[in-house]
């Protein structure tokens, strides 16, 4: 039975996978999707949709002049132009960054043409992209089986917040992984060619993955010249002429980025500014500002964001730490593929240390970066023999930081209904426009007209949220200044803040939008959706307009009204 059970774990390994990010898909697809797996790419009105796909049907999420979506969607339309000879780049923010991640989108065109498709529809995107994964999820599991290792470690990867995140929205980065896994795979069935080759869609989605076929390569030539001796050594190199092959993930990867900088006039690194720094910089400003509970980016979500910043950097230390311990140890059972993988993993974790604030401030950035490493630590670990306290301390750790930021993931992202919140804070409808000035005049007023309770259904409810509440006001401008609501800093809305009873913010509000700008005298009526703390406490509301990256009315005029 056992045997049995164990023969079976890969395909065990996919049901768990497949069941779960098809429930998870149900949630988002109902809400956020609003019931349209078309929207799953977060297409934004902002960028505009190009010519072809609008032919096509093919209309935005999120609508308004300022709304500029998700970067999935310039994946999605590079898809259907390969090599941006239509109007694509138009409608896309950074064209030489993006299309150098071609590999994602390759991919899906391939399928659309074995599929006789003369198109790729964002349905056939998300399913051939589900397909990928579970490809991956089988060769992983059945990997692990070959090293003697449970086929379910594959999970650790597959059930993180980044593969769910990229599959959802049309992003590259579990594409990468799952080519680079499938491609690890191969090779250790001596299949070099075709790890090559999958290697190589690898290096287009993620151009850094070439660093796994270099180092197994440079790991080759190491041990075939430290094998033999005087000039025997060069022979030996040229009896394995197959592992050659491995050079040609790199040399697809050149010519494509050559390809893209000639087409656009600009290399993709001068289009990618704020990806890279100083190590542990941004890293270390935005775990600070978490703890504090005033994280720079999401203040409502400090804690839970400092969490997970903690524990991406607690996956990169395991990693360069059982890199470091297997290239040491120097087994003899150590393959030139396992030191190669460990030479590209302790690269990668020292890259991936030095992120900027662009990939840091949000755990939806690191979280889908990190993710290769919930299975190359499995993996380091499953090749080392013996040190059983440290391969449980690594489980537990690989255990929190997956659970934890999945559960975050669900209450911030899958289970909301955050299109049925846009309908009372209008927020899609702000545009972007310049940073306004600080205002000098913090005077308003406001009259609470209705209060009631909006729950999210029972399943939501078992996750924690259990509704909010939408107060509706009228607000008036009793001071000298026009307020505007922009995506910009010096916009103006009406927002709340829970806080303890040493004034500190315990929930940062959700804000609702001026659709038009208030001036001085004129009142309106908004509707705040006002979240409840999620913990018991001696906590007040303070009801406040606020002015982004200038001032809470409140604090600045503390005669203004507190709660309801």
């Amino acid at each position: 039975m056992q045997s049995t059970m164990s023969k079976r774990g890969p395909l065990y390994a996919c049901l768990i996978y497949l069941s779960f990010t098809l429930l998870c898909f149900g949630f988002y697809h109902a809400r956020t999707l609003q019931g349209d797996i078309d929207h799953h790419i977060l297409a934004g009105e902002m960028f505009g949709t190009p010519a072809a796909l609008k032919e096509r049907g093919l209309q935005p999420l999120y609508r308004g002049p300022g709304m500029t979506g998700w970067d999935g969607q310039f994946y999605y339309y590079m898809a259907n132009d390969i090599l941006a000879l239509k109007d694509t780049p138009q409608h896309i923010d950074a064209p030489s960054y993006r299309y150098q991640r071609i590999g994602l989108s390759l991919y899906t065109a391939i399928v659309a043409k074995l599929l006789w498709r003369d198109w790729v529809s964002p349905s056939l995107f998300f399913w051939s992209y589900l397909g990928l994964l579970l490809a991956a999820v089988w060769a992983g599991a059945r990997l692990f089986q070959r090293l003697g290792a449970s086929p379910y470690l594959i999970l650790f990867w597959v059930l993180g917040v980044g593969p769910q995140i990229t599959l959802f929205n049309a992003l590259p980065d579990a594409a990468a992984d799952a080519f680079m896994i499938l491609a690890l795979s191969a090779l250790c069935a001596s299949r070099v060619v075709g790890a090559a080759v999958l290697f190589a869609f690898a290096g287009l989605a993620r151009e850094v993955y070439v660093l796994f076929p270099a180092f197994i390569l440079l790991s080759h030539v190491v041990g075939s010249l430290r094998a033999s001796s005087g000039g025997a050594r060069w022979l030996a190199l040229l009896r394995r002429p197959r592992f050659f092959w491995l050079l040609l993930p790199g040399v697809v990867v050149v010519a494509w980025r050559c390809y893209v900088e000639l087409h656009f006039g600009i290399s993709p690194s001068q289009q990618a500014g704020g990806i890279l720094g100083m190590p542990l910089q941004a890293w270390w400003a935005y775990f600070v500002s978490g703890v504090r509970g005033q994280h720079l980016f999401a203040p409502s979500d400090s804690y839970a964001e400092a969490v997970c910043l903690l524990l991406f950097l607690l996956v990169l230390v395991l990693a360069s730490g059982w890199s470091v311990a297997l290239l040491k140890k120097r087994l003899v059972d150590l393959t030139q593929e396992v030191q190669g993988t460990a030479w590209a993993a302790l690269a990668l974790a020292a890259l991936y240390a030095s992120f900027g604030h662009v990939v840091i401030m949000h755990y939806t950035g690191y979280y889908k970066a990190v993710a290769v490493f919930f299975f190359l630590d499995p993996f380091l670990v499953s090749v080392w023999r013996g040190g059983v306290v440290l391969r449980r301390i690594t489980w537990g750790v690989l255990t929190i930081a997956l659970v934890l930021p999945m559960g975050y993931n669900l209450d911030t992202r899958i289970l909301v209904t955050n299109n049925d919140i846009d309908d009372y804070t209008h927020n899609a409808s702000v545009r972007l426009e310049q940073p306004q000035p600080c205002l000098k005049d913090s005077s308003a007023s406001w009259q609470t007209k209705h209060v009631v309770m909006k729950e999210w259904g029972k399943m939501a409810s078992l996750f924690g949220r259990h509704g909010v509440l939408l107060v509706e006001i009228e607000l008036t401008n009793t001071g000298t200044e026009p307020w505007v609501s922009a995506r910009a800093p010096g916009g103006t809305y009406m927002s709340y803040q829970w806080v303890d009873a040493k004034g500190k913010t315990v929930v940062d509000g959700v804000r609702s939008a001026l659709v038009e700008p208030l001036l001085p005298g004129q009142s309106r009526v908004l509707t705040l959706v006002v979240k409840l703390p999620s913990r018991r406490g001696d906590f007040t509301l303070r009801l406040s307009p606020v002015q982004e990256s200038c001032q809470w009315f409140y604090k600045v005029n503390p005669s203004l009204p507190a709660g309801l």
